[in-house]
């Protein structure tokens, strides 16, 4: 994991749990070795499979990755529960599931959850305790700005309070530039609409995104208060809990140690990991060592 990464999940760790370096936590210091497992030996086990997007199942256009498609068929043949559980932000749950439909996976919007989706909630309460929000500075694609919209929020070159929100690092070095001079302003927020902070490319390579450039933006500009929408917080997965049946057993499959599987835990949620797309399997114990979190399960397809 790239070392600016491995702080950057550091960071939402001590979010989520400000003790959990000190040992004093919210989860236990102890933990079993994860067992490599395959779809098939887990069927019997949970009721709901909940999966990330982009790098689980599939990857940017049509490329989706090798026994995904068998993986998301025996579930419905089974007659499972499954979830679309995805830090995209850049558009509503309809069009979330029509593009996984587009790859073979036919969710309903229903079964979509978005960390898009959850900021509508987040400018509901800014409204209802007078503080709105009706204007910020976006970085991200142009579809998110019709996400803001449906919000009631305006993405705007200068706000008139300091606001800027990053749903993708599309951002270019004016872009940054200016989105520093806002969030250097007195009472200024940061709203990460998309928290991965690295995501694998097809070819196996990965880069760094929406998380990442978000973290470069406040440590430059000093702002500190920040909101983090998607995995590995709570909220999505509190979300993708009310929309089970009580009492569900539910696993997380995804292939990002610091979102999926971190979020998981924190939720009470088993995991599988699928390592070698955005987990290198040569850096997945120190990796683990470092972050304190190991997954349920290690996926092979």
């Amino acid at each position: 994991m790239d070392a600016l990464e491995l702080e950057i999940y550091k960071r939402y760790r001590n979010v989520i749990d400000p003790d959990w370096q000190s040992g004093s936590g919210l989860l236990g210091t102890e933990w079993n070795e994860p067992r490599r497992v395959r779809l098939g030996d887990l069927l019997d086990l949970y009721d709901a499979f909940c999966f990330d997007g982009y790098g689980t199942l599939y990857n940017r256009g049509s490329f989706v990755y090798e026994g995904a498609l068998e993986w998301f068929s025996t579930l419905r043949a089974a007659g499972k529960q499954v979830r679309l559980v995805t830090n995209a932000a850049s558009n509503v749950e309809s069009v979330l599931a029509a593009e996984a439909d587009a790859r073979g996976f036919d969710f309903t919007a229903g079964e979509t959850v978005s960390s898009g989706s959850l900021a509508a909630s987040f400018f509901e309460q800014r409204s209802r305790t007078g503080n709105a929000i009706r204007e910020l500075y976006y970085i991200g694609r142009p579809s998110g700005v019709a996400v803001l919209e449906s919000f009631g929020v305006s993405a705007v070159e200068n706000p008139e309070c300091p606001v800027v929100a990053v749903s993708s690092a599309t951002a270019d070095e004016s872009m940054f530039v200016h989105a520093v001079r806002i969030l250097q302003k007195p009472g200024a927020t940061l709203l990460v609409l998309n928290s991965d902070a690295w995501a694998p490319n097809i070819d196996g390579s990965r880069l760094p995104v929406s998380g990442a450039l978000a973290e470069r933006l406040r440590r430059e500009s000093g702002c500190d208060d920040v909101h983090y929408f998607g995995k590995p917080f709570p909220a999505i997965f509190n979300k993708v809990k009310f929309s089970l049946p009580a009492g569900s057993r539910i696993l997380m499959v995804g292939d990002t140690l610091g979102t999926d599987v971190m979020g998981a835990r924190y939720a009470g949620i088993d995991s599988a990991l699928v390592v070698g797309r955005n987990e290198p399997a040569a850096e997945l114990k120190a990796d683990e060592r470092a972050l304190g979190i190991v997954p349920d399960y290690y996926l092979e397809v």
